[in-house]
């Protein structure tokens, strides 16, 4: 007779197998591509900045390039800049067992009821943009918040690397307050990953972030302990529902240890939309106004009544909420199958609700997966600048068309959203 782990691991390896074969078929018809759109989103370059600022720029720049003085100044997260490479300063939280005693990464499987803090320097070589870079885990070197001393590994040349170092809250907080203060609109990034990513490819993805939106604010990753591998989806679901206590508990945290003008935004992807929508709809009603800027909710793997559940929530607590969906999103689609209920980030089961801004992605070019494209298509990078640092809504986004569904609003991508071009030069 089989035993109860047995059969438990049985269950778990059909589910795996069963979710690999979903990922692999789950596919629909492509439906019309958007009009390709040739215009210039931006035009910036920061040597003009001293004559702008002062106003003694020739009209034609300052009419050109004044509008984006302050949102595409050079990110004060970057600690080097150079053609081959950059540098990016992350602060991090986790409730991951992250530094164990042996001075590596536990399992990401080892979760903390509490939360653990740090700051890690992300190197990112020269990519195309919206490009995901690789990241080297083997090259990074990992710090115990009691030894700093160990020298920094040299920066592979087409790899990213991570260094880490633990710090306390306060330190942790002392480096974000640093950021902001040094910031233009004193506004900060928190990226929230999804299902199936390590804590390395994270930390990459928010300064790839930081990089390709651009965002020049502080930066924060919150890296929650999923165990990576299709075949373990099924475990990470407990331990993503386990990680909302301690999420919540550094929210409050964070809000209460930066300036109250601080604009929070928060950008949170898959799984991860779980932890992040939950919660805030667990926070108590602000009294005055709302505690966060932009929460932008990208792909959400989020059943159809937890998202109608949370969003309310999540309304109260954020200027303005996005939902970027897509129809061809296959992670979702064997997600749907899995739980037996559509996913708020799949477009074929549109949600549109009240205070939240959907947007069908669609159209654009969403990669064979179709679930990372938010940070993966240049379109879908300029749209999220001008959400977090233009503070655009959706009806003043050109390349965004509105439509309708059971009589409400929804907003599509009908043409490219225009190129962007910015120049950086960091002074020494």
């Amino acid at each position: 007779m089989a035993t109860p782990t047995s059969v438990r691991h049985t269950a778990r390896s059909a589910i795996g197998v069963g979710m690999s074969l979903l990922l692999l078929f789950a596919c629909r018809a492509p439906v019309p591509p958007v009009i390709r759109d040739k215009s210039i989103g931006a035009i910036y370059d920061t040597s003009m900045e001293d004559e702008i600022r002062s106003g003694e720029a020739h009209p034609l720049v300052m009419e050109t390039y004044g509008p984006y003085v302050d949102t595409l100044a050079e990110p004060v997260a970057v600690t080097r800049w150079a053609d081959e490479a950059s540098e990016w300063q992350i602060s991090v939280a986790t409730n991951r067992d992250w530094f164990a005693a042996t001075g590596q990464p536990a399992a990401a499987k080892s979760i903390l009821n509490d939360v653990q803090y740090g700051r890690c320097e992300v190197t990112l070589p020269a990519r195309r943009r919206g490009s995901e870079p690789k990241v080297d885990s083997d090259q990074k070197r990992i710090q115990l918040a009691s030894d700093r001393t160990a020298a920094a590994s040299e920066p592979s040349e087409s790899l990213a690397t991570v260094e880490s170092s633990g710090l306390t809250s306060e330190e942790f907080l002392a480096g974000v307050n640093d950021q902001i203060e040094r910031s233009r609109q004193g506004d900060l990034l928190l990226f929230v990953h999804g299902f199936n990513v390590s804590f390395d490819a994270a930390v990459t993805r928010a300064a790839q972030l930081g990089r390709d939106i651009p965002f020049n604010g502080a930066i924060v990753a919150y890296c929650w302990p999923t165990i990576g591998g299709v075949l373990n989806y099924d475990e990470d679901e407990p331990i993503n529902q386990a990680s909302v206590g301690p999420f919540t508990e550094f929210l409050q945290t964070l809000r209460s240890g930066v300036p109250a003008e601080t604009k929070i935004h928060i950008v949170v992807h898959s799984m991860g939309s779980r932890i992040v929508m939950e919660s805030l709809s667990l926070l108590s009603s602000p009294r005055r106004s709302k505690p966060l800027g932009n929460v932008v909710i990208c792909s959400p793997d989020v059943g159809r009544s937890d998202f109608q559940k949370w969003a309310p929530g999540v309304v109260r607590q954020c200027q303005r909420v996005t939902l970027y969906a897509n129809q061809s999103d296959s992670a979702l689609i064997a997600s749907k199958s899995l739980h037996a209920e559509p996913r708020a980030g799949d477009s074929k089961f549109l949600i549109v609700t009240d205070g939240i801004e959907t947007i069908d992605c669609s159209r654009i070019d969403t990669s064979f997966m179709g679930h990372s494209y938010y940070g993966s298509n240049s379109d879908m990078l300029t749209d999220l600048f001008q959400i977090l640092k233009e503070d655009k809504p959706a009806s003043q986004r050109p390349h965004l068309s509105p439509e309708k569904s059971k009589g409400c609003t929804y907003w599509e991508f009908a043409r490219t959203a225009g190129e962007m071009r910015y120049a950086w030069h960091f002074e020494e």
